[in-house]
């Protein structure tokens, strides 16, 4: 603040481009102070979601998309499509990755084949339990935020 006022009262030509910046660097600030608020929330589920046994995280999904979809509503900042999209890519790829460790390649075709028929079936259920409860919240994003649903391409 002291060098913007040296700035002005000279009449500095750089006094417009640093306040301007200022500014920004402010705005930015109360940005990410606000997103980390709302992440936080979120930091329970993700971590469970890391920790519990694959075949076990269907249980995480609806308490942890409800808690993105109340975000969704209050965050001034964080409910953009690109950052939700964000959020669900990493949540994706993290069950993807999880997936691949539950059921590998190499031990699919080393198991009985009994065994591989049911680990890949736990492999499904999770991926369309998370998937229909995506859909579900996104059904409820458009009810209960007329103004802002998650308008956004599946593919993305």
């Amino acid at each position: 603040r002291q060098v913007i006022k040296v700035l002005e009262v000279t009449k500095s030509t750089y006094f417009p481009a640093f306040n301007r910046l200022c500014k920004e660097v402010a705005q930015a600030r109360m940005e990410a102070n606000d997103n980390v608020v709302y992440l936080r929330a979120v930091e329970p589920f993700l971590t469970t979601l890391g920790n519990e046994a694959f075949a076990e995280i269907g249980s995480v999904f609806k308490p942890l998309m409800h808690t993105i979809l109340l975000i969704w509503k209050n965050s001034k900042f964080y409910n953009t499509p690109g950052r939700l999209v964000v959020m669900m890519r990493e949540i994706c790829n993290d069950l993807i990755r999880q997936a691949a460790t539950y059921v590998s390649g190499e031990q699919l075709f080393e198991m009985e084949p009994q065994d591989a028929v049911t680990s890949l079936k736990v492999c499904l259920k999770v991926s369309v339990t998370f998937k229909s409860t995506y859909f579900d919240y996104k059904a409820r994003a458009s009810t209960e935020c007329p103004s802002n649903p998650w308008r956004f391409q599946n593919s993305a």
